[in-house]
């Protein structure tokens, strides 16, 4: 999710940079303005237009987050330097997956499906070890299987709940 957020960051400095700096052109008109006016304005309205997906995918990934049904850790890696405890602290770094109500995110990959899109979220089968999620359009199935230990079972009753109430899609158990 740090990914999608910097990216979108990024792309939206870069559109006001080069949007600054053709207003500041067309307003003090250097010599030979004209020519690289539109340079200036073009590369800021392709940073623009490169913004709004990223903005649109960090809203995805925020709202995946915030409406977390399975949260699976894949790993937490961390390393120990001699020079300094900050150091440390920055080689921390947790892998997480996130299934919600409207999607899943894996990293800065986002599968969504609900809201304002056709896809839909159809089935959800959770095995020993692993949880296999369809979801898709009409026309167009496709599915996902993370490795997933299957929990306790007062642990397995409340994601099942919550699946349902959320999705209105019942989670079977294999195995």
């Amino acid at each position: 999710m740090k990914k999608l957020k910097l990216l979108a960051l990024c792309s939206l400095a870069v559109a006001i940079v080069f949007t600054a700096a053709g207003i500041i052109a067309f307003i003090l008109q250097p010599p030979y303005w004209v020519a690289y006016a539109p340079v200036i304005l073009a590369i800021g309205l392709v940073a623009l237009l490169h913004y709004i997906p990223a903005r649109n995918e960090y809203s995805a990934a925020q709202v995946i987050v915030e409406n977390t049904i399975i949260r699976i850790q894949l790993a937490y890696m961390h390393g120990q330097t001699e020079w300094d405890k900050e150091e440390a602290e920055r080689l921390k770094e947790t892998y997480v997956i996130y299934i919600s109500t409207f999607g899943i995110l894996m990293g800065d990959k986002i599968i969504s499906w609900g809201g304002s899109s056709d896809k839909r979220l159809k089935a959800v089968e959770i095995g020993r070890n692993y949880i296999s999620i369809d979801h898709g359009t009409k026309e167009n199935n496709q599915n996902v299987r993370l490795l997933y230990a299957r929990p306790g079972e007062d642990e397995l009753t409340e994601i099942i709940k919550k699946f349902q109430y959320e999705t209105n899609v019942v989670p079977s158990i294999a195995g």
